[in-house]
């Protein structure tokens, strides 16, 4: 047992006697083609990344193109649209203000014509005043004043005037119609009295006096008021009570303008 150190330490001896020099390991050189190959497929696998990345870009940027192009075509058939529409208002337009343009022309040929016309209407209106039963004739001539004073303003226009002829005229002609009782002054015997007129549109003038006592009416054939006696007295005063609404209505007999009582 105790041979084996000895043997142990002899052949350590021995090794030591020989001059052994440790043996240092190292990695193998790397291959140049390798390294070369490994380059390549990096910078590949680079440009195919980048490719990929511009391609979706570029994708991104096509899709967004493809968009504001349809916007813009859809713009651009919408402006034609209202385009035509406008050509056909254009065209609508210009027919009326030619149109216009003629009217305008006629209106004042028209205008050239109509005044003086209105000028002779107003005379024919004061001819009839005077032609007709002798109602509201203050009234009535003081409207027929004002409107010749407003035919002769300079600052009246041509509508204004006619307006103005038309608005007398359809009082006028409202005369015609219906009945109308008032109190006037007329000259009875020689001295002014206070009568009630009842006139019944453009038929008959009538006159009561306040007491009752006298009736008349005016003959359009005489120009005269001429005084009723009788029946036809006391038809005057039952006609004026009906028109009064203090009886209903009824037949009664009066004389009437341009007739005999």
């Amino acid at each position: 047992m105790e041979r084996k150190p000895v043997f142990l330490l002899a052949g350590l001896l021995f090794v030591f006697s020989l001059g052994w020099t440790p043996i240092a390991f190292s990695a193998p050189d790397p291959d140049p083609s390798r390294q070369k190959l490994d380059k390549t497929v990096q910078a590949t696998l680079a440009v195919q990344k980048k490719t990929t990345n511009l391609r979706q870009g570029w994708q991104e940027e096509r899709r967004a193109l493809d968009d504001a192009t349809h916007a813009l075509e859809l713009e651009i058939k919408l402006l034609e649209a209202r385009r035509e529409k406008l050509r056909g208002y254009s065209q609508q337009r210009l027919k009326e203000i030619a149109r216009l343009e003629t009217g305008l022309g006629e209106m004042t040929e028209i205008g050239i014509q109509l005044e003086p016309f209105l000028d002779e209407l107003v005379d024919r209106i004061a001819a009839f005043q005077v032609a007709d039963l002798p109602f509201s004739v203050v009234e009535r001539e003081r409207r027929l004043a004002d409107l010749r004073q407003d035919l002769n303003s300079y600052d009246a226009d041509l509508a204004e005037k006619l307006r103005r002829v038309m608005e007398v005229l359809k009082i006028e002609a409202g005369f015609g119609r219906g009945f109308e009782v008032s109190e006037e002054f007329l000259v009875l015997d020689g001295a002014e009295t206070t009568v009630r007129m009842l006139r019944l549109g453009r038929v008959g003038l009538y006159y009561l006096s306040l007491d009752g006592d006298r009736a008349g009416w005016f003959n359009r054939n005489s120009k005269r008021w001429e005084p009723l006696s009788g029946a036809s007295n006391e038809a005057v005063k039952e006609a004026l009570r009906m028109t009064l609404k203090q009886r209903a209505f009824d037949l009664v007999r009066l004389p009437v303008a341009g007739g005999q009582p």
